[in-house]
Formats: C-alpha cells, structure tokens, sequence
C-alpha cells in the first residue's frame, strides 16, 4: 500500500513538472514584439501605430481578422522612396508559421488582398531566416517569420534591398 502511494506522490509530481515544462516552452515562444525602427534605407519613420490600430489596420490589408497579440505598422518616407512595415506578434510560433504559409499559399494561387495582387513569388534563406519576396501594387514586398514575429515589408524599388537589409537586422 505504501508502495502505491509514493508511486502515485511521483507520478503526480512528475505530471506536475511535464505540465511546467510545456508551458515554459510555450512561453518561450512568445518574446515581446520587437522595436519599431526609426529609419529604413536611409528613410526616416515619419509615423507609426501600435497595438489594437496596427492590427485593424493589418486586418483591413487581409480581409480578415489576424490573430496575433501585438503589432506594429511603421512608414518611411524621403527623397529616396517609401517603406512600410508590418510586424505581429503570433501566441505561439507554430502561429506564426502557419499564417506565413498562408500568406505563400494564397500569393502563389494568385489571390489579391484588399490592396491587390502579388506575382513573382520567390522563396530563398537568408540570415537564417525563409525570406519570400515578391512584386505588386509597383513596390518590391517581403516577409519572414523569426519566432514568433511575422514580419512584412513593402518598398519601393530603389530602397527595396536596403530597406531589407536593416529590417533583418532590426526586426526579429
């Protein structure tokens, strides 16, 4: 009887650590949005929204409700050309993950979005992250996942490759 029940005392306190860690790992998921950058390729934020006004607005661009727990939308704008940047914040990574595939998914069956169509798909790895590119509305786009952050970026054509090269230095 003594047996049975240390038996039980350590299957419970076992149960009790699995359940500890998987929370852990949830979390771990789940960092805080990343800053929002002052300039891109040279081009100052002249505005920005956060929060509850950032997702609106992203939920507007698709149509539908993004779920995500956070968000920013960032402009830039100078003599060199504009930017836009769209960061969320997924509850869990595999969110993330998932909402980046559907985004691929629908650009490559050639759905359009509130804004337009996207053409030229193009996925390729890059700072060890899967960086998809492509073309519409006259601006180069791209977006990635790092975690739990879903990133967007929309540039134009003359600020596109730098615009890039700061966002994936500054938004993970």
């Amino acid at each position: 009887m003594t047996a049975t029940i240390g038996s039980s005392v350590r299957s419970a306190r076992a149960a009790r650590v699995l359940l500890l860690l998987l929370f852990a790992l949830a979390l771990a998921g789940c960092g805080v949005l990343p800053g929002i950058p002052e300039a891109l390729a040279g081009l100052p934020r002249t505005h920005a929204v956060e929060g509850s006004e950032a997702l609106a607005s992203i939920t507007q661009l698709h149509g539908k409700t993004v779920r995500a727990r956070d968000g920013f939308v960032a402009h830039y704008e100078g003599e060199g050309g504009v930017a836009m940047l769209y960061v969320t914040r997924a509850w869990l990574t595999p969110l993330a993950t998932r909402q980046i595939s559907r985004m691929a998914g629908g650009i490559e069956r050639g759905r359009a979005n509130a804004e337009g169509r996207f053409t030229h798909l193009r996925a390729r790895e890059q700072d060890g992250v899967t960086l998809y590119s492509a073309l519409g509305l006259g601006q180069v786009h791209y977006f990635y996942r790092s975690g739990a952050t879903v990133v967007w970026l929309a540039a134009d054509p003359p600020v596109a490759r730098q615009a890039l090269t700061d966002t994936l230095r500054l938004v993970r």
